[in-house]
């Protein structure tokens, strides 16, 4: 059953401007309805512009000048003033609610009349169809005669509010780093869009942010597929120039990330602090604190392999037997040991190699967060805290959550211990090519596509 939902303004059902039939009656013309719901401004005492007595003559015009059969509800809504959406909204939404339930038993397609009344009137239907409130509806637009004298009835698409709302996640996403949201709503975009050029850079971008979801679960070898495929693409286009600037450096970085997995080095481990740091954003912060031991972990075997050619993971596979006789023979490690773990390493380093950037380290101080306040704490001090958190925590031997604070501490220990134990990691960390600015190079591709 066709119902024909309008607000009823001061053009119906005739115009004396320009002696044309209003809006209500030309669509009934259009559509041929079988309900009409009418929703005029009550008549009352200090009602700037009531229109219930046009609703009226618009139901005569109708059944006279149209179709008798049609039946015509009215439903005048009580509001002072018809241009206060802080009124209109609630009294409109009301009255919607209204309409459901009493067609609730009746298969309905809802035909909305978008030219009646003030322009507030006018833009609530657009709000109301927006926010979901009718399923299965059509937005209609009236040209004014004055303008346009064929033709004069319109469909409103309102795809254009659907992707608005799905730019908007996309942005809000993007700063927690949500990929696979990003990607999903990309997609989303693209199933909508009525336009080829936006379903093309939607699906574009959505194949760019599944590689980087990808690439944020470290599955370094499929990112750099799905990436390097999009920007050996955009590359050959003239149009995606800026686009492929942004993706260039980022194939770069995962065609080194894929080859070196096997062993801790100054890329790897620094993705890994920036994958902590995307944590962080999002509040993960169990996540946080895992990836932070990983992180120190793998600073202090990268030290080991790099400055005394010894390996971590098996002492009598180093380069350097002296050393590891060094280590074997001290009073520190049972008979058998034969690997370094994190505090093993410390006490190798402290202790028998007396090495100059432990203890350089051990002397630095660092701001940890105290809730509201903080607190200046002695580095290794603050590890021992950390390390406590850690064994108490889900992430080890415990069922403590972790905390921000916790998170927030890691990844200022992490800072320093990367920098200082492998100085070149600062220009990497300075130049890391996914970072909040990069994806939003990538967004403004999809904001050129629907501005457009």
């Amino acid at each position: 059953m066709k119902v024909l939902l309008t607000f009823v303004g001061e053009q119906d059902p005739y115009s004396d401007k320009t002696g044309e039939e209003g809006s209500i009656v030309t669509l009934c013309r259009h559509l041929k309805p079988q309900v009409v719901y009418l929703f005029p401004t009550a008549a009352g005492f200090n009602v700037r512009s009531e229109t219930q007595s046009r609703a009226v003559d618009t139901e005569n015009w109708i059944k006279t000048e149209i179709d008798s059969t049609i039946r015509i509800f009215i439903r005048p809504l009580s509001f002072t003033d018809p241009t206060d959406y802080a009124v209109i909204l609630p009294l409109a939404r009301r009255a919607m609610a209204g309409v459901l339930q009493e067609l609730e038993q009746v298969a309905c397609e809802f035909h909305i009349n978008c030219s009646s009344g003030t322009p507030q009137l006018k833009s609530t239907w657009l709000i109301l169809a927006n926010a979901g409130l009718l399923k299965n509806c059509h937005l209609w637009q009236v040209a004014n005669p004055q303008f346009k004298q064929e033709n004069r009835v319109n469909r409103l698409e309102v795809t254009f509010l659907e992707e608005e709302n799905l730019l908007s996640r996309i942005k809000q996403y993007a700063k927690e780093f949500l990929f696979q949201g990003i990607a999903d709503e990309c997609n989303r975009l693209k199933d909508i869009s009525l336009y080829s050029y936006r379903k093309e850079k939607a699906a574009l971008l959505a194949r760019i942010f599944n590689a980087y979801q990808s690439w944020d679960l470290i599955r370094y070898d499929d990112a750099y597929k799905r990436l390097n495929s999009v920007y050996n693409e955009a590359s050959k286009t003239r149009d995606l120039a800026e686009l492929s600037r942004v993706l260039e450096p980022q194939v770069k970085v995962l065609a080194v990330l894929k080859d070196n997995k096997e062993k801790e080095n100054k890329f790897n481990l620094v993705d890994l602090y920036m994958n902590a740091r995307r944590r962080l954003i999002r509040a993960d912060y169990t996540d946080t604190l895992s990836r932070f031991w990983r992180i120190y972990e793998g600073v202090l075997f990268y030290h080991f392999r790099n400055r005394y050619q010894i390996e971590p993971g098996d002492l009598h596979k180093s380069n350097d037997q002296a050393r590891v006789k060094a280590i074997l023979n001290s009073s520190h490690f049972y008979s058998g040991f034969k690997q370094l773990s994190i505090s093993s390493s410390v006490k190798v380093l402290k202790e028998i190699f007396k090495d100059k950037i432990f203890g350089k380290l051990a002397e630095q101080t660092i701001t940890a967060t105290r809730g509201q306040s903080s607190q200046n704490l002695e580095v290794f001090k603050l590890l021992e805290e950390l390390r406590s958190k850690r064994n108490e925590s889900i992430v080890a031997h415990g069922m403590k959550p972790v905390m921000e604070d916790d998170a927030v501490n890691c990844m200022r220990v992490a800072e320093v211990v990367l920098k200082e134990f492998i100085p070149e990691t600062a220009e990497l960390i300075d130049n890391y090519p996914l970072n909040f600015q990069q994806v939003l190079k990538v967004i403004e591709i999809l904001d050129t596509a629907f501005s457009l």
